[in-house]
């Protein structure tokens, strides 16, 4: 009956968790050594049970019962390799102070009394071996539990409960084994019990392993407390005289702690200064991007009311060092800059290299004023020279700053907010602007009105108005320039300067100019099919001007009109020459190929204006009408006018000159040779149902002044 009731259980867990061995793959290994522990056990349990009385310690079966613990300890090694990367010495470290440890423990506490009872020898070396195993199992439970925290699955529940059933069980039995006494009723129990709570674990749901972490002070609590253990058992043998072996083990337990604690030492400082160098910009010396998004969360988490500015730093024709003296003289000089600009903010911020050459600088409890004042002594610092292979070289900076809470309360925001501003620095040419939201090209508003104009283009909103350009000597309208317009559904018309300055530095601009033209020459083909003998000018936008497909798709649309490219008048800035002068130079040249006419608007606001005028193949020179508009009242704007026309004149150039608003201008623009006229003294762009009429009117004012002249 003993064996049915003892051997029938465990052989049937047994079988069981070879079953799962068999069925599933997740741990498979582990779980098999599992196995092999639980099919000793069985095969102890039933040798025992099948014997009446006491067997004399040891027997057969406590070397079978054994094995339990070194297949135990090889399942649990299995389970922990599938959730760590590698086993470092560290941990095996950690091992062995949990093996030392629990073998003090258990020979301090039980090694005295089993010796005196079976003397000593390998007798007592089994006996301890049982409780020895126990409270090794039963560290490694404390470990794995400490380490998952409070994310414990239930199959790791499970096996914690059979490896603390099978401790209790294994007390008994060696307890009843010394003493030759007979095991109490519960002592099978136990043993029974715990075998199913490891079925029970084996056949729990599976879940993917998860990665255990050995970070943070979880990894110190096992070793901490056997060292407190081992050293109160050094402390009591001072007192009183225990067994040599337990002190031995208690002292390699301590010698085994102290390697810990070195090694732990050794990673903490590798960890530093691994961190310092994560943190650190390896060139200058500064803090890197990651510090500074650190630090600025930290500031920024701390109270909203405290001012604070963050400043971008951007250097001055740096790439045109680059290029002329190579990228390691940029890279001296990037040495060089940092410890300048630590030494210009010292405490009051951190100064961080973001990449490149661009810096940026944090600073807690500054308001605009000190943000400025800190931007002009960086400039001022900047005009040390810096010694690069014996040269001497002067570089400038743009600087933007954003303020917290006035220009944003987020990270995002505020180093968004700051580029911003130093792009505009750098634009200006100023050295240092602080961000305005009305310069904003980048704003929240800018994006919903960007995404409002791709929908105008797609819902045919963008509308076309002309403004006729007159011939100054004959009167009559010889030409239009096409202006966008957009006819918002809810605002109403609006003019150019609503959007095209926002639109301008996006992908958006090149469709748009596309559909300009499109729409432009669809209306002029309908004026010349009525009888208008009419030419239309339309303004390049840089993306077209830089795209090499533009003479083409030119071509296309002319050829789609059946207009002659003779009409067509391409209308280009000098600034736009400035982003690419080469291949905006190729574009125009292939126009001017084709046949179109070509245009230098805005003459005499550029940066390099009789350059461009003798170097581009434009036949059309077009005076800014800041000049034109106060000509009559203002000699130096007429001497401006009349030298410009002169000069278009003598290089053979027709000359337009805008913004005419009264009779005298017109009548001085004629006089010095401009050749056409526009401006609201002729009439304001109107839509092109309206310049049909306009046209017709000047020339009816020509027949009926030619009449008059006839009488």
């Amino acid at each position: 009956m003993n064996v049915l009731f003892a051997g029938v259980p465990v052989l049937v867990a047994t079988a069981a968790m070879l079953v799962r061995v068999v069925k599933r793959r997740q741990d498979r290994w582990a779980w098999l050594a599992l196995a092999v522990a639980v099919g000793a056990n069985a095969a102890g349990s039933v040798t025992l049970a099948g014997h009446s009385g006491a067997l004399a310690f040891p027997s057969g079966a406590d070397v079978m019962l054994l094995v339990f613990f070194p297949a135990s300890i090889v399942a649990a090694l299995l389970f922990a390799r599938a959730r760590m990367p590698r086993f470092g010495p560290a941990l095996w470290l950690d091992g062995a102070i949990g093996v030392l440890g629990g073998a003090a423990i258990v020979t301090d506490i039980l090694g005295a009394e089993i010796q005196a009872d079976i003397g000593s020898g390998w007798k007592t070396a089994i006996a301890l071996a049982f409780p020895m195993g126990d409270v090794l199992l039963l560290v490694m439970v404390v470990v794995a539990l400490t380490l998952r925290g409070g994310r414990v699955r239930a199959v790791w529940l499970l096996l914690a409960v059979g490896v603390l059933m099978r401790a209790g069980a294994d007390a008994a039995h060696v307890s009843a084994g010394v003493g030759g006494a007979v095991q109490a009723w519960f002592v099978p129990l136990l043993g029974i019990g715990s075998m199913f709570a490891l079925v029970a674990a084996a056949w729990s749901p599976e879940s993917p392993p998860r990665p255990v972490s050995f970070d943070g002070w979880r990894t110190l609590v096992t070793p901490t407390l056997l060292a407190l253990v081992v050293g109160a058992l050094l402390v009591a043998d001072h007192f009183h005289r225990t067994l040599d072996a337990a002190v031995w083990l208690s002292a390699a337990t301590l010698v085994a702690v102290l390697g810990r604690m070195a090694l732990t030492f050794v990673e903490n400082t590798a960890l530093h200064a691994s961190r310092e160098l994560a943190l650190t910009d390896e060139l200058t010396g500064l803090a890197n991007r990651r510090l500074f998004h650190e630090r600025l969360a930290q500031e920024l988490g701390g109270d909203r009311d405290t001012p604070l500015a963050v400043a971008m730093v951007d250097l001055d024709r740096f790439k045109e060092l680059n290029d002329t003296l190579g990228h390691h003289a940029g890279d001296l000089l990037l040495a060089q800059l940092g410890p300048r600009l630590q030494d210009v903010v010292g405490e009051a911020g951190l100064v961080a290299r973001l990449g490149g050459d661009e810096f940026a600088l944090l600073l807690p409890g500054a308001g605009l004023a000190k943000a400025t004042e800190l931007s002009r002594r960086v400039g001022i610092a900047l005009q040390t020279p810096f010694e690069i292979d014996g040269l001497e070289v002067v570089m400038d900076a743009s600087i933007g700053a954003a303020l917290c809470p006035d220009d944003g309360v987020d990270a995002e925001a505020l180093l968004q907010r700051a580029d911003v501003a130093m792009y505009q620095a750098k634009e200006a040419r100023t050295g240092f602007q602080a961000y305005d939201p009305s310069r904003d090209r980048h704003s929240r508003e800018r994006l919903t009105l960007m995404a409002e104009l791709r929908r105008a283009l797609e819902r045919d909103e963008l509308v076309l108005h002309y403004q006729p350009k007159v011939d100054l000597q004959t009167g009559l309208v010889a030409g239009v320039e096409a202006l966008v317009r957009w006819q918002h559904p809810v605002h109403g018309l609006r003019g150019p300067g609503a959007f095209l300055p926002h639109a301008e530095h996006t992908a958006l601009m090149r469709p748009l100019t596309l559909h300009v033209l499109e729409t432009a020459l669809s209306q002029l083909a309908a004026w010349r099919a009525d009888g208008l003998d009419l030419h239309v000018a339309v303004n390049l936008a840089v993306q077209n001007l830089l795209d090499l497909r533009t003479p083409g798709h030119v071509a296309d649309l002319l050829e789609r009109h059946g207009l002659p490219p003779q009409v067509l008048t391409l209308e280009v800035t000098e600034s736009l020459m400035l982003h690419d002068p080469q291949r905006a130079g190729e574009v125009l040249a292939d126009l001017k190929e084709l046949g179109c006419g070509l245009a230098l608007d805005d003459f005499g606001t550029g940066y390099s204006s009789l350059e461009h005028l003798k170097r581009l193949p434009v036949n059309e020179l077009k005076i800014d009408k800041s000049f034109v508009m106060t000509m009559d009242r203002d000699a130096a704007d007429r001497a401006i006018v009349a030298s410009t026309s002169a000069l278009g004149r003598s290089l053979g150039l027709r000359v337009v000159a805008e913004g005419v608003e009264s009779a005298a201008s017109g009548a001085v623009l004629a006089a010095i040779g401009c050749d056409l006229a526009q401006g609201f003294h002729y009439s304001p762009p109107v839509p092109a149902d309206q310049l049909p009429g306009l046209v017709r009117a000047a020339i009816d004012r020509q027949v009926g002044t030619a009449s008059v002249t006839r009488r």
